[in-house]
């Protein structure tokens, strides 16, 4: 008679024990190789500046805080070509704004906070799912909640909700054009920084023992933004010259790719795959299970987070809901207890950080150079360090939040500090808890 199987261990137990793994904090103190920072942060720092002047030109410093949250929307697709990067930037301004102007609305109709709290995770849990499907890569989610906790800034009357979502729009708006505006000379720089990237990484791989699987990844990404220039009149003919230098960048990672007559008449553009559109990553990412799991995870974490919070009488309960929508961006549970230890350390000494800016304060003008600098460095900083970037968003955060109205420094210091903590915790609680179905898992 056969051995009885033993019972699969439970996942809970199983991701309970990974939590307390030392690697995680070894981890969390990496810092990460990275390159081509510098214009995507000079891009952002321009859609900042240029947001916060209209609204001192314009007379409405009031609303250059919403304005400037707005703009926000030029931190995703900073790598994409043109033509995805113009639907990509586009939906992420709709979504931006309905998710502020809905939260605006919903305070200003004088909704219970528990309930506007409960509207924020379900934003949340949805922004996650649909980035997790359209594959946006960072941020994620979490300026969408951002925004979305923006919109609760109060009392608030409909005239101001009109006032602030018009100012949001606006800032989006803006952030879309300086996005685009590369693309007005030069429209083939995604595609000369992928085959770039893709070249470093198989240079790295032939120098090592490793397996090369971030060069075949790199040559990958760079094979479908050249198909995504060789559909276009104007970057057509570059296309054509870097899918020649990539097809030779991928012979040397693999030879035999370029055996047999097939390849030999192939010419490489001619080789490259169909041109993707968010619509496929969508259709291509629906049947797997991941973004649901991370959905679920999200809206019961940010429920958690919004309800612990408001009944502990934290005075930003939504910061909570960001703290955990921002451990959640990853799908496993050493990504959450790294992005939480980077977040929740870093935010605390962000927050020491900003405590004596806010108590300068300083003017307008001051502020809004701070701002910009902030943001020009975190984008520098954060693909190399999560963490260390936290030290410069935090204070940015509190002083753009500033911008709308006086605030407590150390209150609001503390707040977000406190907020952010217990949010990243439940983020990795929901993580612990949370797994998909047993018969859902052996499917998958």
């Amino acid at each position: 008679m056969p051995p009885a199987s033993s019972p699969a261990p439970s996942p809970v137990l199983t991701s309970a024990r990974d939590v307390l793994d030392p690697g995680h904090l070894r981890a969390a103190l990496r810092i990460n190789p990275a390159d081509a920072t510098l214009a995507a942060a000079l891009r952002v720092g321009a859609a900042a500046a240029v947001v916060l002047a209209l609204s001192a030109a314009a007379g409405r410093t009031d609303l250059a805080g919403f304005a400037s949250l707005g703009a926000l929307t030029i931190l995703y697709g900073r790598y994409e070509p043109y033509r995805r990067r113009a639907a990509l930037l586009a939906g992420v301004a709709v979504g931006f704004t309905v998710a502020f102007v809905l939260t605006a609305a919903l305070t200003a109709a004088g909704t219970p906070p528990l309930v506007v709290l409960a509207v924020v995770a379900l934003i949340a849990a949805l922004a996650t799912a649909l980035c997790a499907l359209v594959r946006t890569g960072p941020p994620g989610a979490t300026i969408v909640v951002f925004a979305a906790a923006g919109g609760m800034v109060g009392p608030l009357a409909w005239s101001d909700v009109a006032e602030r979502g018009t100012a949001f729009a606006l800032g989006a708006a803006i952030a879309w054009a300086v996005g685009m505006s590369g693309y007005l000379v030069r429209p083939s720089a995604p595609a000369r920084l992928a085959v770039r990237r893709a070249a470093d990484a198989v240079r790295r791989s032939l120098g090592s023992d490793a397996v090369p699987g971030a060069a075949t990844a790199a040559v990958a990404q760079a094979r479908e933004v050249l198909a995504d220039d060789l559909s276009h009149r104007r970057t057509r003919d570059t296309a054509r010259v870097l899918a020649a230098e990539l097809a030779a960048v991928e012979e040397a990672l693999d030879p035999t790719a370029a055996e047999g007559p097939a390849a030999r008449s192939t010419p490489p553009a001619e080789a490259l795959p169909a041109r993707r559109r968010l619509r496929d990553d969508v259709r291509a990412t629906w049947a797997t299970s991941g973004w649901r799991l991370a959905g679920v995870r999200v809206l019961l974490a940010g429920v958690v987070a919004g309800a612990v919070t408001l009944a502990s009488g934290l005075s930003h309960p939504a910061w909570a809901q960001l703290g955990a929508t921002a451990t959640l961006q990853g799908s496993t549970t050493h990504h959450a207890v790294v992005r939480a230890l980077q977040r929740g350390g870093g935010t605390v000494v962000g927050a020491l950080l900003a405590w004596p800016l806010l108590a300068a304060h300083l003017s307008f003008a001051a502020t809004c150079v701070v701002v910009v600098v902030l943001q020009v460095v975190t984008e520098v900083v954060v693909g190399r360090h999560y963490g260390l970037a936290m030290l410069t968003i935090t204070p940015m955060a509190l002083l753009m939040t500033s911008l709308g109205g006086a605030v407590d420094p150390a209150g609001i210091a503390a707040s977000r500090a406190l907020d952010t903590v217990l949010g990243a915790l439940l983020g990795v609680l929901a993580v612990v808890l949370v797994h998909p179905r047993r018969r859902a898992a052996r499917r998958h």
